[in-house]
């Protein structure tokens, strides 16, 4: 079994989702949680050229997050 990762929320990604109604917050806050676990689902995609960011389509959204060592910065949701 791998240990979990650090999963933490920079603070402009923390005011993008303080902004969305209450079950979207719940929502993603539930897939950013499920990092934490599997960092690299099927469904993102590696942003080339660029070290270790990735991003996901969620509800018309786009969340951009970075993985370094067992770490993750959530860095954008919009």
């Amino acid at each position: 079994m791998t240990t979990p990762y650090h999963v933490q929320l920079a603070p402009a990604a923390y005011l993008q989702i303080k902004a969305f109604p209450l079950k979207q917050q719940k929502f993603l806050i539930r897939f950013i949680e499920a990092l934490a676990v599997n960092p690299r689902p099927e469904i993102s995609k590696k942003i080339e050229g660029m070290t270790g960011l990735y991003a996901e389509s969620i509800n018309h959204n786009r969340l951009i997050y970075k993985i370094e060592d067992q770490d993750i910065l959530v860095l954008l949701i919009k």
